[in-house]
């Protein structure tokens, strides 16, 4: 690898050894089967989507469920990258990945540069009632 491709060294993620990783692939079937004698009194009923996010999120980084090569035009070396989950709102780097590109997108081509900042403090209030929200 040539010194101009050695500040762009792709570093894999490891999601295997998050705790949330851990947490969901040890007790994610338990909460399922337990649901409804336990939550769904509370909580509603079991959402069928939820076992599709899951899913992506435990196979997201995983080299096992698909990966692409990548090739450095400069000085031809070659890494993998696993393919990711892209879901919003469960994986965290996921997440975190779409929040920073649409960040980017604001600041360059939604937000002009102004020599101040409006900062918006709202305050909401809500009641739970009898499994029903009253505001």
């Amino acid at each position: 690898m040539s010194e101009a491709c050695a500040a762009k060294v792709y570093r894999p993620r490891e999601p295997q050894s998050t705790p949330l990783y851990r947490l969901v692939e040890t007790f994610y079937e338990e909460v399922k089967g337990s649901w409804e004698e336990r939550f769904e009194r509370l909580y509603g009923r079991w959402r069928g989507f939820l076992d599709r996010v899951v899913s992506s999120y435990i196979d997201c980084g995983n080299y096992s469920c698909g990966f692409a090569r990548v090739r450095c035009p400069e000085c031809a070396s070659e890494y993998l990258v696993a393919f990711s989950c892209q879901t919003r709102a469960f994986c965290p780097s996921c997440a975190a990945k779409r929040a920073a590109i649409f960040g980017a997108y604001l600041v360059e081509e939604v937000v002009a540069e102004v020599g101040h900042a409006q900062w918006v403090l709202t305050l909401w209030s809500q009641t739970w009632c009898c499994g029903s929200m009253l505001t």
